[in-house]
């Protein structure tokens, strides 16, 4: 039996193993539950191996391939395979006889399903050709560089990039926290010209005598404008939950925009509405109308954060993107917001700003090119060349020995694209969800980011609850952030062992010990002087957490569906920091409700963590989802 011959009838078998392994699940299930196991065991033994081993034979059947089989039984040795790794794959195909060609036309598209039109809508199956597979093989082993990450450089070029990635980290942080000073709360101090202590002896001074409010505040918030102030100034905060709203929907819209349109044009039109918008919402007359312009404006602040992470991770090396995450990253920005809030002093002023930082993106980003990993997945292999040609010019690398070792690069991914290509395919959230293990993952990110969200926003949106100056305080917390991102990324960078998922669990560990104390310290009564230094310890360590969680995203997700995957993420986080602002209203019945509500949201993010995250450092990233095969949905029939 020929080579060629034995992986034809191995391949043939493992799929039919695939596509049948509900019924070999099913006799290994009768043989166990009625043969093996006790009668009193039958019942359950059924549950268990119904529930799992369908899944089992199908992981176990698919470590197996064709020609290892073949090479086992001594079917297909070195001298049959080596050889043929010597030739390009235009060289493999223009030497296939009438014979081999005929054989292909008449079985790939029977075998590979059941229709000729459900045949010319396969992707992702280049993986399944050996021939491919090994020319695929044959041309990394003799390139230079073994996949677009390592044509990434960090030079000028990378810097432009991080310029442009810390202006726009800063419009984002500026958009979203802006209610922690626009909203907070002002101290209710007098009544005319008579002190009253907190707003039960206002209110019941005013309903005698009609009196004027006295207000002590540090920044000429919404609620000192307005006049909304005691039990009135939780409409100010309801409108959060709304303006939140704006950024989910953001999210959701301008993540799917990016993967179809480019990820340039969508960080443009972001920062344009995030700047027209902010504007307008400075001019506002009342609460309604600033509800409504900050919502809008949310929708733009919304694709800032969820393409700009993207972005910049495309652009640059693989081995320092910790380090430059943990430093571009919302907690040094956090330092310099609570002084710009300072001078600005009054939440008109700051609107103005934030369309400032914007206008500032945008001109950061007319000096950029697109993500020349997003052109190579649109098989756009022209553009990406040229642009990877001029990105290297401009870096001063470049030679004449660039351009070949390129091309055997993008020769690769072109092998690849043209393989999962065959008909233009737009990937959904759906893509998400494609395989269990995916589906594992996504859920895990998902309930891990709104724990997470929920956890810093509540904590930020009522800091005018801690003692102490709100700028002062903000300031700590993003110090806080920014020692503990740098501690890691030195660790990060220095120790191979130090990963992505062991940073998670020592954040999430950090933060569930620190509300924990926070919460008995409350409950007995003496927690004042511990809630400063919790909620600095507390957000620090979650902002840790979304580095890390929307790293391990990028690292983890197909280049087809990575944007996707940071939107999806990036929206269900929304539903975290929309509700978040109502949770320290259970306070008005005990203290330390909310900080052990806390807690629990906590201790489920890291338990599902733990149980279903792979490490990611030092992966290379991924272009294309798993062959169909492998799929939940649209299998080969």
């Amino acid at each position: 039996m020929s080579c060629f011959e034995c992986e034809l009838i191995v391949d043939s078998m493992l799929e039919d193993m695939i596509e049948n392994r509900k019924k070999l699940s099913d006799d290994v299930r009768d043989f166990a539950c009625y043969k093996i196991v006790t009668t009193n065991m039958t019942a359950s033994c059924i549950d268990f191996l119904d529930l799992y081993l369908p899944t089992i034979i199908q992981m176990t059947i698919e470590q197996v391939t064709g020609l290892g089989v073949c090479r086992a039984n001594k079917c297909c040795p070195p001298s049959s395979v080596d050889p043929q790794r010597a030739f390009t794959y235009q060289e493999i195909q223009s030497g296939k006889c009438p014979t081999m060609i005929a054989l292909e036309d008449r079985y790939l598209p029977t075998r590979m399903s059941t229709s000729t039109a459900t045949a010319s809508e396969e992707d992702e199956n280049f993986i399944e050709d050996v021939e491919d597979e090994k020319a695929l093989e044959f041309i990394v082993s003799k390139s230079k560089y073994a996949s677009l990450d390592d044509l990434v450089e960090l030079r000028w070029y990378c810097m432009l990039v991080l310029v442009m990635a810390e202006i726009t980290a800063f419009t984002a942080l500026a958009s979203v926290t802006m209610m922690v000073f626009a909203g907070a709360n002002p101290n209710v101090v007098g009544c005319d010209n008579q002190v009253v202590n907190g707003c039960h002896e206002f209110n019941s001074l005013k309903n005698k005598s009609g009196c004027t409010p006295v207000l002590e505040y540090q920044f000429e918030s919404v609620q000192v404008e307005f006049n909304y102030i005691c039990d009135d100034a939780k409409k100010v905060k309801n409108t959060i939950t709304i303006q939140t709203f704006g950024v989910l929907v953001g999210a959701a819209i301008f993540g799917q925009v990016s993967d179809n349109f480019g990820r340039r044009k969508a960080l443009i039109v972001s920062c344009i509405g995030n700047a027209i918008f902010n504007l307008i919402s400075s001019y506002s007359p009342d609460l309604f109308y600033f509800m409504l312009w900050r919502t809008v404006a949310g929708v733009f602040a919304g694709g800032i954060t969820v393409v700009q992470m993207v972005y910049m991770v495309e652009n640059i090396p693989r081995n320092h993107r910790m380090w430059i995450q943990n430093s571009i990253t919302w907690s040094p920005n956090l330092i310099i917001f609570p002084y710009i809030a300072y001078l600005a002093h009054d939440w008109r002023t700051l609107s103005v700003v934030i369309a400032v930082a914007s206008l500032l993106s945008f001109f950061s980003l007319v000096l950029l090119e697109e993500s020349p990993r997003w052109l190579v997945q649109k098989g756009r292999m022209e553009e990406a060349r040229a642009l990877l040609v001029k990105i290297r010019k401009t870096d001063r690398l470049y030679n004449d020995e660039f351009e070949h070792d390129l091309d055997d690069v993008l020769t690769i991914e072109a092998e690849k694209h043209a393989r999962s290509s065959k008909k233009a395919k737009k990937y959904t959230f759906i893509h998400l969800f494609c395989t269990w293990k995916m589906m594992a993952q996504t859920f895990t990110f998902i309930i891990g980011i709104i724990c997470t969200t929920f956890i810093v926003y509540a904590l930020m949106y009522n800091m005018e609850k801690l003692s102490g100056s709100l700028y002062w305080n903000s300031a700590i917390i993003g110090a806080s952030r920014w020692v503990v991102n740098i501690i890691v990324s030195i660790a990060d960078y220095k120790y191979t062992w130090f990963g992505r998922k062991l940073i998670n669990q020592i954040s999430m560990i950090s933060t569930l010990v620190s509300l924990a104390v926070m919460a008995g310290y409350m409950y007995t009564g003496n927690g004042k002087d511990v809630l400063a230094i919790g909620t600095s310890v507390a957000v620090a360590m979650c902002s840790q957490l979304f580095i890390a969680k929307y790293l391990m995203i990028n690292e983890l997700y197909p280049t087809a569906v990575r944007n996707l995957a940071v939107a999806a993420v990036s929206t269900m986080s929304r539903i975290g920091s929309m509700f978040s602002p109502q949770l320290f209203y259970l306070s008005d019945y005990a203290e330390w409700i909310p900080y052990a509500v806390l807690v629990v949201f906590q201790l489920v993010d890291l338990l599902v963590f733990c149980i279903f995250i792979p490490e990611t450092k030092g992966v290379h990233l991924e272009n294309h989802l798993p062959p169909k095969h492998k799929r939940i949905f649209g299998k080969r029939a």
